[in-house]
């Protein structure tokens, strides 16, 4: 696919000049940051000018459109859709666990659970599990994330945002890669779902693994609906039927 402009032969030796000056480059952050920026401030977290430049060029050389948005805003392509709840999030992604099951499948706590979790939670999440034997729930501490390079290395690395107690609601959905589809594709599958979900359900999150459950040698994908305490301990009986109401409607 062609490109918007031309682009420019040899550009690599005029990056390699702005990056020894390091006006040059606070100069080029803040031209930068005034285009974006209708009061010429940027409130958000940036890195050293240096720094920027230098991932703003290698961007531009690879046509690689996660390192430039890593740069200006600190979330990969894929953060900025999870995050504005489009997509869903993975399970345990990175190789990080997330959501935490804090709960075994009869609703009582692992033996093992190092999190601290407060009576009143507690007991709120048994009283809504022992009314629900129609779905596989779980107390679980969840949390969003997003990929930021680091200052000083400029390795990639990730931040977690919002670390919260909830109710987990977990769904076996089609095996897609049985059916030779990418998690992106699958993606397409759920986002109906998702949108509804944050419709009806603002705040909750959404998170998907592909082959994640296996059960007597079948794999599914797995769909998870996490509902933190922080915004539906009120009613929560109600937001769970409603999510549950929502799921289905897509499963059927």
């Amino acid at each position: 696919m062609a490109t918007i402009f031309p682009r420019e032969e040899k550009a690599e030796y005029l990056f390699d000049k702005i990056l020894e000056n390091s006006q040059a480059c606070e100069r080029l952050m803040e031209t930068f940051y005034e285009s974006v920026e209708s009061d010429g401030e940027y409130s958000g977290e940036v890195l050293p000018p240096e720094k920027f430049a230098k991932a703003l060029f290698d961007a531009y050389k690879n046509k690689d459109l996660t390192a430039f948005l890593l740069a200006i805003c600190q979330h990969s392509m894929f953060d900025l859709l999870r995050n504005a709840y489009l997509v869903p999030f993975r399970f345990n992604a990175d190789g990080h666990t997330n959501p935490y099951i804090l709960t075994d499948g009869f609703g009582n706590l692992l033996n093992d659970c190092k999190k601290a979790v407060p009576d009143k939670m507690y007991h709120k999440f048994q009283k809504v599990y022992a009314q629900n034997d129609d779905v596989k729930m779980y107390l679980a501490e969840g949390y969003r994330k997003r990929h930021c390079y680091d200052e000083v290395t400029m390795e990639v690395k990730d931040y977690r945002m919002g670390e919260q107690l909830g109710v987990l609601l977990v769904y076996e959905l089609p095996d897609t890669i049985k059916m030779k589809e990418t998690e992106a594709q699958s993606y397409v599958a759920v986002m109906d779902l998702v949108m509804q979900l944050q419709e009806e359900l603002p705040k909750s999150i959404v998170y998907y693994g592909q082959e994640c459950l296996e059960e007597k040698g079948e794999h599914f994908d797995e769909l998870g609906v996490f509902l933190p305490f922080t915004h539906f301990s009120e009613r929560l009986e109600k937001h769970i039927e409603t999510a549950k109401k929502i799921v289905y409607q897509y499963k059927e």
